[in-house]
């Protein structure tokens, strides 16, 4: 089969900490161009040649070359993050020695290069372990690419231990404008560090990107907004630490304003409960006892619990406002139910009579997510408490007042 020539070149796109405002690594990207001169995508490029059955070769080229490439540039212990296709991974590609040589020749340490993975690039999940296990133990940084699409799990970055893990660009997309999918992003980041892991979010390319990125406490990003891939790895250095200086600002200056919207409407919240704890230890039944409670629009539910956490008063629903919606019906008689290993109630028997409210979480029984006002409020003369609790849509306490 006759070969179709593809020149190869390189790109690279800086890759910034957000808390140490600066670059510390660049992602190399395949620039490719046929015999006729016109660019192809590096799929296309790659397809070209699978048809030749010379993917192999075709990706060592183009390691080479970025490894090259990125050689000849002024960037002091910034890591190069070099991307392998599927094919790569395999028993025989297990060569670091070689590839230490290499480096070396181009004044490169192992521990400069960044190897990304696609999670799901062999469906051999030992193979894939043993592969990471490998180049890691050679000095590699390994890095999975793309998380978030496809077949991703948890369990596989437990399994290999990446020293990164990058998230693909649709889950910042998928954020955009939505608060559940903000605070997922967040929990998901969250989870990936415990794994021991860094985590990049890519496609960044607006401001609102860039503080989204930051409040999920992502601690890498790679995209527009930060610097274009160009042949030379050009950005300018002091806007980048600017404009990251300006999103701490601004991360911050949100962050207080939403603190403080909701330190306004906890407080009223707060109020009525604690009103209507004083009425239920006046002896008011708990109908009478929690009005205020009930006059308040953002008010789903109201139930009582024992000093054990059983609940003893059946869920009270103020005004037109229904209980579990069908699909949760066997959950709707909640008497008796034990909640004792709810935050809300723990945290109100440490500290009676002071108000706690709880983080968001999914409560029952509509599987809404919620937040819980709780107060324990002493049980006549028994020496023991019950604790009053409200619960309220999550989502509330985070919309702007009017």
């Amino acid at each position: 089969m006759k070969r179709t020539p593809i020149s190869i070149h390189s790109h690279f796109q800086p890759i910034v900490s957000l808390a140490h405002r600066r670059v510390i690594g660049y992602e190399a990207l395949l620039r490719a161009q046929n015999m006729s001169g016109r660019h192809c995508l590096p799929a296309e490029a790659f397809a070209l040649a699978a048809q030749e059955n010379r993917v192999h070769q075709f990706d060592r080229k183009c390691l080479a070359t970025h490894v090259r490439n990125f050689s000849q540039l002024e960037t002091d212990d910034q890591w190069l993050f070099l991307n392998l296709c599927a094919e790569t991974i395999q028993p025989h590609n297990q060569r670091s020695k070689l590839l230490e040589k290499f480096l070396k020749r181009q004044g490169l340490g192992n521990e400069r290069i960044v190897l990304e993975i696609l999670e799901d690039a062999v469906d051999d999940p030992v193979l894939l372990q043993e592969f990471v296990q490998y180049y890691r133990e050679a000095g590699f940084i390994i890095a999975i690419d793309d998380f978030g699409t496809g077949l991703s799990n948890f369990d596989r970055i437990w399994q290999i231990e990446p020293h990164i893990v990058k998230l693909d660009r649709s889950m910042l997309v998928n954020a955009r404008n939505n608060p559940k999918r903000q605070r997922w992003l967040s929990r998901c980041v969250a989870l990936l560090r415990e794994t021991g892991a860094l985590v990049l979010l890519e496609g960044v390319e607006t401001e609102d990107d860039a503080l989204l990125t930051l409040d999920s406490e992502c601690e890498l990003a790679q995209g527009y907004y930060f610097a274009h891939p160009s042949s030379n790895g050009h950005y300018h250095e002091g806007q980048v630490a600017a404009s990251i200086q300006s999103l701490h600002q601004q991360a911050l200056q949100q962050q207080q304003k939403r603190q403080r919207n909701q330190e306004r409407k906890q407080a009223t919240l707060k109020r009525r409960l604690k009103e209507s704890a004083v009425w239920l230890e006046h002896g008011l039944d708990f109908v009478q006892a929690t009005q205020a409670l009930q006059a308040h629009p953002a008010i789903e539910r109201i139930y009582m619990l024992d000093a054990e956490g059983v609940q003893i008063v059946e869920n009270l629903y103020p005004g037109e406002r229904g209980a579990a919606i069908s699909a949760y019906t066997p959950f709707r008689c909640t008497t008796g139910a034990l909640w004792a290993r709810r935050s809300y109630f723990r945290n109100a028997l440490a500290q009676p009579g002071l108000v706690q409210v709880s983080a968001p979480y999914l409560g029952l029984p509509d599987a809404t997510l919620d937040v819980t006002l709780s107060v324990a409020l002493p049980n006549g003369h028994s020496g023991h408490f019950h604790v009053l609790c409200a619960d309220l849509p999550a989502d509330w306490l985070e919309e702007p007042e009017a």
